[in-house]
C-alpha cells in the first residue's frame, strides 16, 4: 500500500507548478524576456513596426524597400540589413517611447518618432549608413554611389559581404 505524506504532496504541487510555468527559450535573449521590458516590438521593416498591437511607421529615416518593392538588389540587401539592425535594436530595448504626429501613412500606419531607452533608432540607422534623413531630396538607392555621401562605402560593402 501506498503512503500520501504532506511532504510529497507540496513536492507533487510544486512539480505541477513548474510544468505550467513558461518555457525559457534557447534563441531568445533574456534581456527581452524581463519585466523591465514594458513593450512589444515586431519588426517588419526597418521603419515600419508593430509596437503594442499598433502599426507604426519611423519618420525619422527614408530606409530602403525590401523586395519585391526594391528597385534593384542592392536596394533589397540594405533594407535586409536596415531590418536587421533595427530587429536587433528593438530587442536590446527595454523601454519604448512612440510620439505619433497625428497622420497617417500610405499604408495606414501611424506616422511617429520612437525611442528605445532614449536612443533614436532613426540616428543611429542613419549613422550606419542603413538609412538616410528625411528632406525633399528623394534618395537613389540604385544609382552610382559617390564619395560625397559619407556612408557610400558601408552601403556598398553590404553587396559583398552579406552583412
Amino acid at each position: 500500500m501506498f503512503h500520501v505524506t504532506r511532504s510529497t504532496i507540496a513536492l507533487l504541487f510544486a512539480l505541477a507548478l513548474g510544468a505550467c510555468s513558461q518555457p525559457h527559450s534557447l534563441f531568445m535573449d533574456e534581456a527581452a524576456r524581463s519585466p523591465g521590458a514594458a513593450s512589444q516590438v515586431s519588426v517588419l521593416q526597418a521603419d515600419a513596426l508593430i509596437i503594442d498591437g499598433r502599426r507604426v511607421h519611423m519618420v525619422d529615416a527614408v530606409t530602403p524597400q525590401p523586395a519585391p518593392d526594391a528597385g534593384c538588389p542592392a536596394e533589397a540587401l540594405a533594407a535586409r540589413q536596415a531590418r536587421l539592425r533595427m530587429t536587433d535594436l528593438a530587442a536590446r530595448a527595454h523601454h519604448v517611447d512612440v510620439k505619433t504626429t497625428g497622420a497617417l501613412d500610405g499604408y495606414n500606419r501611424a506616422n511617429a518618432h520612437i525611442w528605445f531607452d532614449g536612443l533614436d533608432p532613426a540616428t543611429i540607422l542613419i549613422d550606419e549608413g542603413l538609412a538616410v534623413a528625411p528632406d525633399k531630396q528623394s534618395f537613389n538607392w540604385c544609382g552610382p554611389l559617390s564619395a560625397a555621401f559619407p556612408q557610400a562605402q558601408h552601403l556598398a560593402m553590404l553587396s559583398l559581404t552579406g552583412s
